[in-house]
């Protein structure tokens, strides 16, 4: 196991600003304060495997930054019908992401595959799925320094980019 400190600070090259994760955002709870989570032997085992994972992805979200300060923290509601995955990097990202081209009129479809909508200083990639509501693959806001993203949406919030974009917003106001 790798020492932590770098996590939060970074390398010699990187920000020795610290991360962390909002308490809240919206209506969801860092993953092991779900108020639903906090009693029994198999939730303590579920928050102890996503802490885990969490951690994990934070070594390799730093890794791929350059040893820059990051964290990932995975947020759910309290019915556990809506999580996310937040992810901060003391780095800048490409913006707006990266999204494959399709031509709808070659594919007899209204939209593109796959489109960037933005709102505000955020850019979501989402996928277009025939007779579906958009689907969100990520949602950032970056500057020089500072990324922030959300991924890995599920539940009816990953239907409602305009929504994640809000809470990648809020996380920004908090972590910047």
């Amino acid at each position: 196991m790798t020492s932590g400190i770098w996590l939060l600070f970074g390398n010699e090259s990187g920000s020795t600003s610290p991360v962390s994760a909002p308490e809240r955002l919206g209506d969801h709870y860092r993953f092991g304060d779900v108020p639903r989570l906090s009693s029994g032997e198999n939730q303590r085992k579920t928050v102890d495997r996503q802490n885990r994972y969490d951690g994990e992805s934070s070594a390799r979200l730093s890794e791929s930054n350059d040893g820059a300060g990051a964290l990932v923290q995975t947020y759910a509601n309290n019915d556990l019908d809506s999580m996310f995955a937040l992810q901060v990097v003391r780095a800048p990202s490409p913006f707006p992401p990266y999204v494959s081209f399709s031509d709808p009129k070659d594919l007899g479809v209204d939209k593109p595959r796959e489109e960037v909508l933005r709102y505000g200083s955020v850019a979501c990639a989402v996928r277009n799925d025939p007779g579906q509501p958009p689907r969100v693959m990520v949602c950032l806001r970056t500057s020089d320094d500072l990324t922030v993203s959300i991924t890995n949406t599920n539940g009816d919030l990953g239907e409602q980019p305009e929504e994640v974009a809000k809470l990648v917003d809020e996380a920004w106001s908090e972590v910047s």
